[in-house]
């Protein structure tokens, strides 16, 4: 009887939290790192983490959400494991786009039955389900859809952390024009309070932050999130200058830029950051 008990432990889970471990392992992240990953990735403490997952404390909306935009995947995709009917991950594919979604395929379709505006096949490589148009899916096998569902994604969020509030919020500025959630940070102390228990999709940090460097900061970063792209902004490069940077770059997989630097560079290094996390991801 105590075996029974106690045998099964997924089984004691909640549901919710079986959808969390599901999205764990569609990424391959290993079981002595789920309850860290997940610290990471919702930008909360430990101990909140575990008291969510064993079911004492319940995962809000905002929490699940973080969680879909640190892995790159749909909300409705995480909590499809919920419920049995939860459609299979596709990629809709019309005029140029390639969009994450969810399809419910129907029966597949014989000769040239009327099948409305859009069909579901499957890849002969990888299995995957994509959503066609009728006309370009000519000579393949394809079903009916009986549903699709796609979300657009959350916007990228980025900390711009430098103590010149006026060269922070003109970066702020251009990053959100260019759709990003763009938050500027100019008192070091409050950058590290934040950073204690929020993480970001990408960071723009000034060397110089008052009397001091920010290694600390660069530092706490990096336990955060290990990957996200990171940009350091310098005042100057001399020679005697790029041993140092150098070693920071390298240290904390950041890339360096000398002010004033172009905003629209700046985008263009995150949004490849971005894509890369995406891949590593993927």
């Amino acid at each position: 009887m105590e075996q029974e008990a106690g045998g099964d432990k997924r089984k004691a889970e909640p549901l919710i939290s079986r959808a969390i471990q599901a999205l764990l392992d569609r990424h391959g992240v290993p079981e002595r790192r789920r309850n860290t990953t997940l610290e990471a990735a919702a930008g909360m403490k430990y101990q909140q983490v575990r008291r969510r997952m064993t079911g004492e404390t319940s995962w809000n909306v905002d929490e699940i959400k973080r969680l879909a935009s640190h892995f790159g995947e749909p909300v409705f995709k995480l909590l499809g494991a919920l419920v049995d009917d939860a459609g299979q991950p596709a990629v809709l594919k019309v005029a140029g786009l390639q969009i994450a979604c969810s399809v419910w395929p129907g029966e597949a379709i014989a000769g040239h039955k009327a099948v409305g505006p859009l069909v579901a096949a499957q890849d002969g490589e990888s299995g995957e389900w994509e959503v066609l148009l009728p006309a370009v899916a000519a000579g393949r096998a394809v079903h009916e859809i009986r549903r699709v569902v796609f979300e657009a994604e959350e916007p990228r969020r980025v900390a711009v952390i430098d103590d010149d509030e006026a060269t922070a919020e003109a970066i702020v500025q251009v990053l959100r024009q260019k759709g990003l959630e763009a938050i500027s940070y100019s008192n070091a102390e409050h950058v590290r309070s934040t950073l204690e228990t929020t993480t970001f999709d990408g960071y723009i940090v000034d060397w110089q932050l008052g009397e001091q460097d920010a290694r600390d900061v660069l530092q706490l970063i990096r336990r955060r999130t290990a990957a996200a792209p990171l940009i350091v902004l310098v005042d100057t490069l001399t020679d005697s200058q790029e041993a140092q940077f150098e070693e920071v770059t390298a240290t904390f997989r950041a890339q360096l830029f000398v002010k004033p630097a172009r905003t629209l560079l700046l985008f263009n290094a995150l949004t490849l950051g971005f894509a890369a996390l995406r891949r590593t991801r993927g």
